[in-house]
């Protein structure tokens, strides 16, 4: 991956961070203030690097899938930081330029995210 292309990506990762952290306070505070008074203040006073252990204990299915995207992105720009951004966590091989332009989260090439879903198919059956 071209050096040139980490700094648009991190930006991308950057705003993708601090929408997700808007909208989970927003849909707390929204629908479910009273239900998660006490999770909105341990928020407030907590890094966001934090947020995915904290939301594990209160999950909903908006919740999760926030929760999800939030240790993705946080990964994604650990990743970075190490200057390990853009390998596959599966086959450590290089993760599609296209793919990561797409979706700069992103944690595997197509080929191991092919053979993820493929494998849920077959436990399914």
């Amino acid at each position: 991956m071209p050096k040139s292309l980490i700094p648009e990506l991190r930006g991308q990762l950057q705003q993708e961070l601090q929408q997700l952290r808007e909208d989970i306070f927003s849909y707390l505070q929204r629908d479910h203030a009273d239900e998660f008074s006490h999770l909105l203040l341990q928020l407030e006073h907590q890094a966001l690097s934090h947020w995915p252990e904290l939301l594990r204990h209160w999950l909903t299915p908006e919740l999760e899938q926030k929760s999800r995207k939030l240790e993705l992105v946080q990964a994604a720009l650990s990743q970075m930081d190490m200057g390990l951004y853009g390998l596959c966590s599966d086959c450590e091989a290089r993760i599609e330029r296209e793919l990561l332009q797409q979706d700069p989260a992103r944690q595997r090439c197509a080929r191991c995210e092919r053979q993820l879903h493929e494998n849920k198919s077959r436990a399914l059956c």
